[in-house]
């Protein structure tokens, strides 16, 4: 896995993207992941202040969500949960798929 850790208006702390790279490896367990983007960003005219953006890109159509929200760390959070919720849903209507194509293929009971 590729990852891009980006900090705008915002300096970089090791600690946040120590988080971000272990929280992604762990996803990268479940999920393979080929290139990740996240975009840490502090805006200080908005509330709440802090916006991460994260693009991952998966087997499939690539996966991208933005959340906002009080703290750098809060955002990530929430941006992953999202996209954890969105890789889940995707394989279960995957699996929803493969047993109705099975049930057409199966031979008819007599």
């Amino acid at each position: 896995m590729k990852l891009t850790i980006s900090n705008r208006r915002l300096p970089p702390t090791k600690t946040l993207d120590a988080l971000i790279e272990n929280r992604l490896i762990a996803l990268s367990d479940r999920v393979r992941i080929d290139d990740a983007s996240v975009v840490v960003e502090y805006r200080a005219e908005a509330s709440p202040p802090f916006r991460v953006t994260l693009h991952l890109a998966v087997p499939g159509p690539d996966v991208h969500t933005e959340k906002i929200d009080n703290t750098p760390l809060q955002a990530f959070t929430r941006a992953l949960e999202d996209v954890e919720r969105r890789l889940r849903e995707r394989s279960l209507n995957k699996l929803g798929r493969a047993a109705t194509r099975a049930q057409r293929t199966a031979a008819p009971h007599m």
